[in-house]
């Protein structure tokens, strides 16, 4: 199974990459893919306690983080972005 994690402004620049694919041998909930990226990096931690990012799933807010993912999936990281 494959999940596409798609990263956006500073999350971005944090990261220092624009995307991820992650691969897993059984289907997981959104709050479980937190847990396994944050034991993996620590800069995940930091963007998951930050309440300003929003996470898209398929072009979806979640609003229920036992949203399970499914094969193929594309999940979007989005601060909120200011412009002029």
């Amino acid at each position: 199974m494959n999940i596409t994690l798609k990263y956006f402004s500073w999350i971005r620049v944090k990261l220092k990459k624009s995307h991820d694919l992650i691969e897993l041998n059984q289907s997981i909930s959104f709050k479980e893919l937190k847990n396994n990226l944050i034991s993996k990096d620590p800069l995940y931690n930091e963007i998951f306690e930050d309440k300003s990012v929003k996470y898209f799933l398929n072009l979806k807010e979640i609003d229920n983080e036992n949203q399970i993912l499914n094969n193929g999936d594309i999940l979007a990281f989005l601060p909120p972005v200011t412009g002029g």
